[in-house]
């Protein structure tokens, strides 16, 4: 009896498999059809594959792929405690490598970035534009690219040292040094095309020069100077001989000196660690070539504005300036300029550091090579010079 009763009971539930086979899965009220089923398991699969992409987009401001998908558009309620987990994850030492999708682009940056070298004016034009149908502005995409790594698409613009971080500075860098090619020669429709953008491309590079970029800078900070020494120089590309009145921000007197300081303060504590040694990191950038490049850049400035002119002035100084007066009259005494005719009949200055080690070559030195150098033809001289 119990058997036949086990047996009955088997049978019925098999009928109601295949009845609800039939006529469709009824689960909280909703009648789900295998068909219906099919396509949902679909919509799931591409709506998994585009939440991947967004995690692997979201990598390149260091947020992981096991981070929430909110954190990486934050709306306003939660967006201190998602700044909140960014932050831990970055003192943590959390962040993972880059995805494969975005690390690709470091050599492709380097690619666009030797196409252009030695001031190749014909490519420099062509990735702007190509004068075709459908054309490519890859000017303005690797400035985008910019935008979206230091995290300003967000809002995040001074809070630079959450999106930058030991796995994605050698990407910053790239796209500095390549956004720098584009511009050298200079090509100022290339300069145009960056200092104009719509995504504020100046406030970004200023930002990054200008801004702490922390805990980075506290873990390495010879990664945060190279990337401020490569953002200066991209700074000085775009408004190499440009004739109209910028913005020149008194802040970037202050970091140039306080760049001036800042080595003196290490050689001083590298001594005073080492018994009377200072060592050097020959390799690395050292904050006064940061703060040489800004002090540049801001004497191309002075041109059109008479306030910064004011400021780099050593003489200007007040008393109490004391250390503004030491790094100023140090900048001053190693920038030189050369005047450059071109091929129109214009002339620009370039404005250039001079190295210290230029200070031990003794008088009758240069007036010898003055008087010897060859100067005659233009195909010799520099390779006359050279090779005395």
């Amino acid at each position: 009896m119990a058997a036949r009763a086990s047996s009955d009971d088997r049978g019925r539930g098999s009928m109601a498999k295949e009845s609800r086979r039939n006529r469709g899965v009824k689960t909280n009220g909703l009648v789900i059809s295998e068909e219906l089923k099919a396509q949902l398991e679909d919509a799931a699969t591409v709506t998994g594959k585009a939440y991947s992409h967004l995690r692997s987009m979201g990598s390149i401001g260091g947020i992981t792929k096991d981070e929430d998908a909110g954190a990486q558009t934050p709306s306003s309620p939660s967006e201190e405690s998602a700044l909140a987990d960014r932050t831990e994850k970055a003192r943590s030492g959390d962040e993972q490598c880059l995805a494969p999708e975005v690390l690709v682009m470091l050599p492709i940056l380097r690619f666009l970035q030797l196409l252009c070298e030695n001031h190749n004016r014909s490519l420099q034009d062509f990735l702007r534009n190509q004068n075709n149908k459908n054309n490519y502005n890859l000017v303005s995409e690797t400035l985008l690219f910019l935008d979206c790594i230091c995290g300003s698409t967000t809002g995040g613009l001074g809070l630079l040292g959450l999106y930058i971080n030991e796995h994605n500075v050698e990407l910053v860098n790239q796209t500095l040094e390549t956004l720098t090619e584009y511009c050298q020669g200079p090509c100022h429709e290339n300069q145009n095309c960056i200092a104009m953008h719509e995504s504020n491309g100046i406030d970004i590079i200023i930002a990054l020069i200008l801004n702490d970029i922390n805990p980075l800078g506290k873990k390495r900070m010879d990664l945060v100077l190279e990337l401020k020494n490569n953002a200066s120089k991209l700074l000085l590309a775009i408004m190499e001989s440009r004739g109209d009145n910028e913005n020149a921000p008194r802040q970037l007197v202050d970091v140039a000196c306080n760049a001036y300081h800042q080595e003196e303060d290490e050689d001083f504590e590298d001594e005073e660690e080492d018994g009377g040694c200072v060592s050097t990191n020959e390799d690395g950038v050292s904050p006064k070539e940061v703060g040489h490049n800004i002090y540049i850049l801001c004497h191309q400035l002075a041109q059109h504005n008479r306030d910064l002119a004011a400021l780099l002035k050593p003489a200007a100084q007040e008393p109490q300036d004391a250390k503004m007066l030491q790094a100023l009259q140090y900048y001053a005494s190693h920038t030189a300029q050369i005047e450059i005719v071109r091929h129109d009949r214009t002339m620009e200055q370039i404005v250039f550091p001079v190295p210290q080690i230029c200070e031990f070559l003794t008088r009758e030195t240069k007036v010898k090579v003055y008087n010897t150098t060859e100067r005659d033809e233009q195909g010799s001289k520099v390779s006359d010079f050279f090779e005395r």
